[in-house]
């Protein structure tokens, strides 16, 4: 990012300080750039990004901001800005900032000043603190992630202590009178006493009363143990859930007794369904962000001589990497291919937004050569957002001919009928590392029969068991065995010889393509 811009950061926002030098391309964009911050300042999740050895703070979230107390931390380093977190917090950014390594955790306790004058305020994260490669493989910063987890752990300790608190009732069955001896708390418990064991099935609720019959059924045929959660209707009208766990005695006249506990697991139930759901929404959230991911996506197909074939494996349900082919009236196509830095639901909202950017400016700036089209998203990116690579590119669809940039992303491969592989570029600058960067364009014909085929890193640099990389040689080697074979699926034979490589494991990054042909 180039500092000398007179642009100026404000928590989400960007401003310019010079007016007359914001282009209406800038600010489109960066209105377009604006929906996507305001998606991850809205996240439930705290956000927050760090720069630098100091750990510098370019950015947080709403719910960053809420878990700080609202402390204007923009600019300032963490160790001056939360000084409470103590030293074992700061060498935990410092390791993954030195060593490139994640740290998660679950569970973390952490003290925070969130009012000026009150007692500092114990609170519990769960928390995945991502480091953020720069161009030069080095370590840049540090991407914060989770989520504020106290209200969950305080909820748990509640319950821990209300069980041994006395939420739970000893009882004895003599199987010779069928009589129930209960604890004395069994009454305030489950409104219950001493009495035949027919009372007690009485307030079994009537759909689970079967499964109780079965499981004590099996308990005394096997003279075994058993344990079973069931509902209890309580005197007062509630409804109660309870775990009955029982066990067979035998005393020393030979006589049979089921001796057991029941403990009320109401709350536990009730957490556990709010769980469940919680997850189910979550569940149902990514399906939708993935649908819609799924759905920026271009359709196979043929234009004049050229046929394109997309291909999209996410890591997760969503991901980084997107693609597009932009069909023009004169017959040219527009054709790029993202990789965001990052994985999971916030690079893939940077994609969407990557996406939008280069596919508007290829349809607005359709007569403009590819290096310049790339320079200006190069100029338009949001300096807040994290870097992309991409390969952008026209081609006619007529002759074949083309050209394309390289912008920070895979070498793009020339597929002779020969079999002959020709990697294109000489590497370039990711988008969003330097605004004043300047491109190339790279001239390509593509002849009848040949194949020209964009791919992320996450196909090369899989790792099977052992850690070996999928690597650029096998990548050639099956481009090479399918060249000029029109009827053999490319994309389809990279994309399952890369799950085979992983061997069942699920992929660390996304694994997407795509294949322009020419017919």
């Amino acid at each position: 990012m180039n500092n000398s811009e007179p642009l100026q950061r404000d928590g989400w926002r960007l401003r310019s300080t010079d007016p007359e030098q914001v282009s209406p391309i800038r600010e489109r964009a960066a209105f377009q750039a604006g929906e996507v911050r305001r998606l991850l300042e809205q996240a439930p999740g705290f956000i927050a990004v760090l720069r630098g050895p100091e750990q510098t703070f370019e950015m947080v979230n709403a719910a960053c901001y809420e878990l700080i107390g609202h402390r204007d931390v923009i600019g300032r380093p963490v160790r001056e800005a939360l000084p409470e977190l103590g030293n074992t917090f700061f060498d935990l950014l410092d390791r993954v900032y030195t060593t490139g390594q994640a740290a998660v955790g679950r569970g973390r306790s952490l003290g925070i000043h969130r009012e000026p004058g009150r007692p500092m305020e114990n609170r519990s994260i769960d928390y995945v603190f991502q480091p953020i490669i720069g161009a030069d493989g080095s370590v840049a910063g540090i991407f914060l992630q989770g989520q504020d987890v106290t209200d969950q752990k305080r909820t748990e300790e509640q319950l821990r202590l209300a069980l041994q608190g006395g939420r739970i009732a000893a009882w004895e069955r003599d199987l010779t009178t069928d009589y129930v001896t209960w604890s004395e708390n069994a009454q305030d418990l489950l409104g219950i006493s001493n009495g035949p064991a027919s009372e007690f099935v009485a307030r079994i609720h009537p759909d689970d009363r079967k499964r109780q019959r079965d499981a004590l059924a099996r308990v005394l045929a096997e003279e075994a143990s058993y344990r079973i959660e069931v509902r209890f209707l309580k005197p007062d009208g509630s409804t109660i859930w309870i775990e009955h766990r029982a066990e067979v005695q035998k005393g020393p006249n030979g006589l049979l007794s089921l001796t057991g506990i029941t403990a009320d697991i109401t709350a536990r139930r009730t957490a556990e369904d709010e769980v469940r759901e919680s997850e189910a929404r979550y569940r149902k959230d990514l399906e939708a962000a993935a649908s819609v991911q799924r759905g920026l996506l271009p359709k196979d197909g043929t234009v004049q001589n050229i046929r394109h074939q997309a291909l999209l494996h996410p890591c997760s349900f969503i991901g980084g990497d997107t693609l597009n082919v932009i069909r023009h009236g004169d017959g040219r196509l527009s054709f790029f291919h993202i990789d965001v830095c990052g994985h999971g639901a916030a690079a893939a909202l940077v994609s969407v937004a990557a996406h939008h950017l280069i596919s508007q400016a290829a349809v607005r700036g359709a007569s403009l050569p590819p290096e310049e089209l790339v320079r200006q998203a190069s100029r338009d990116w949001p300096e807040d957002l994290p870097f992309f690579t991409m390969i952008y590119g026209q081609i006619d669809s007529a002759s074949g001919e083309g050209s394309l940039v390289q912008a920070g992303h895979p070498h793009p491969l020339m597929i002779r009928r020969d079999g002959t592989i020709m990697p294109l570029g000489e590497g370039g600058l990711p988008i969003g590392i330097d605004t004043k960067a300047l491109y190339e364009a790279i001239p390509f014909t593509l002849e009848p029969g040949e194949g020209l085929l964009l791919y992320s890193d996450g196909i090369v640099e899989a790792e099977n068991a052992n850690g070996e990389i999928f690597s650029d040689e096998r990548l050639y080697r099956i481009a090479q065995d399918q060249a000029g074979d029109p009827a053999r699926p490319l994309l389809e034979t990279i994309e399952q010889a890369v799950l085979r490589w992983r061997g069942g494991v699920r992929l660390e990054d996304d694994v997407s393509a795509l294949l322009l042909e020419r017919l």
